[in-house]
């Protein structure tokens, strides 16, 4: 496959991660979408702990489900259930409904998408260039969201709702699973399992970087949790507008990723994701403690608003690594998908509690629970450099970059 169609083909398939908008749109508009539902803190916490019941066995069963059926036609069913979930949000009233779809955004997103999406991403990649590829999928998505996200922001005072918004993402979705359906190539057959057995499930859990991974992407969820709290710490503690804070957001989740992804994805290609990890998160650690310091108040905005910059530009140069331990130890890629979808559980795990307890942290302390989010923040720093020493022990003990390695570390 020549580059041009196969940079492509990774777009195209970057378009259907938009479904998981959905059920983190909280985390871009937040103060809109707390407004626009009438809900607390709390409650829109407890409905990422609503999303992540259901999503953190998908991410699991959804590597097995992978690892069995069609990757593609995974993708054009999940695109469809999300949409009509998105429909749902925007025209029935009441919180329950919303408890309702954040429950089916985990089955239509992670249970249905995820491994698949991951697997389908990994098949457009030659050996030792999943850095590029991951970092190409990390530039796309960021685009994508850039586009839409501040569309979005910049229709906000046209919109008589902002309901609005869940419809225009569920009719995006359907035009999504319209396109996979011509224009996108499933997995050769030889790639893909169709005889299934318990067999792969146990390979993929001995394998001590299937747990890695999960300790890695755990860590790293921890931190874009705390990131997503910079639009509300900012207007709340130092006193810039909600607009600022949204487009601060959006930023962080779209903009960044474009300066920075391609960067990343060329050193984690040069220094393998153990160096690059740890480098990373050793700089995050020292900018967030500059939080720390500060005075809260109007009279730290501007060194808070310079931090928060670098925090999200080195935080969106250090995502490419999230996935690439497994393809970089040689896990047999005929168990990649359940490998991948266990470390997406472990690590997305922490949708059961952490929304919620940040959530109950601004509500309870006000502005004081921001220093807890900002600790909490560090640890995930900590816990990343843990696993990534590890993962660097495993890789020198097996030999995983020499010259005679095999084609899957054991």
């Amino acid at each position: 496959m020549n580059k041009r169609k196969k940079y492509l083909l990774i777009f195209l398939l970057t378009m259907s991660a938009l479904c998981y908008n959905l059920p983190y749109l909280s985390a871009t508009f937040y103060t809109q979408f707390l407004e626009a539902f009438n809900l607390s803190n709390t409650q829109a916490g407890f409905l990422m702990t609503m999303f992540s019941l259901t999503a953190t066995p998908g991410y699991l069963f959804g590597g097995l489900l992978a690892d069995k059926f069609s990757p593609k036609k995974l993708l054009i069913i999940s695109q469809l259930l999300t949409a009509v979930l998105g429909f749902a949000m925007s025209l029935v009233n009441g919180y329950a409904i919303l408890i309702v779809c954040y429950l089916g955004f985990g089955v239509s997103t992670t249970f249905l998408h995820w491994s698949a999406f991951l697997k389908l991403i990994r098949a457009q990649a030659d050996e030792n260039e999943e850095g590029k590829v991951f970092g190409f999928f990390e530039l796309s998505y960021a685009v994508v969201g850039a586009i839409t996200s501040y569309g979005i922001l910049a229709a906000l005072s046209k919109l008589s709702n902002f309901r609005i918004v869940t419809s225009v993402y569920a009719v995006i979705l359907v035009l999504v699973a319209i396109v996979i359906v011509f224009a996108l190539k499933d997995v050769e057959e030889n790639e893909a399992s169709n005889e299934f057995n318990f067999k792969m499930a146990s390979k993929a859990i001995a394998h001590p970087v299937t747990w890695l991974n999960g300790l890695i992407v755990m860590g790293m969820f921890i931190i874009v949790t705390g990131s997503s709290y910079l639009n509300p710490y900012m207007s709340s503690v130092f006193g810039t507008t909600v607009a600022f804070g949204t487009g601060l957001t959006i930023f962080n989740r779209t903009i960044a990723r474009i300066i920075c992804a391609p960067f990343g994805g060329m050193l984690l290609d040069k220094w393998k994701t153990p160096k690059f990890m740890i480098t990373f998160c050793v700089v995050l650690i020292a900018l967030a403690s500059v939080f720390l310091f500060i005075p809260q108040d109007a009279s730290g905005r501007t060194i808070a608003i310079i931090a928060a910059v670098l925090i999200i530009m080195v935080l969106s140069g250090s995502r490419s690594g999230l996935y690439t331990p497994i393809p970089e130890a040689k896990i047999p890629f005929e168990i990649m998908g359940t490998s991948m979808g266990i470390a997406s559980a472990v690590g997305y795990s922490t949708d059961l509690w952490l929304y919620t307890l940040c959530g109950k942290w601004i509500d309870t302390l006000g502005n004081a629970g921001y220093r807890n989010i900002i600790l909490l923040y560090i640890a995930g720093l900590v816990l990343v450099i843990a696993a990534s020493f590890l993962l660097y022990i495993y890789e020198k003990k097996h030999g995983v970059f020499a010259e005679s390695v095999p084609d899957q570390a054991i």
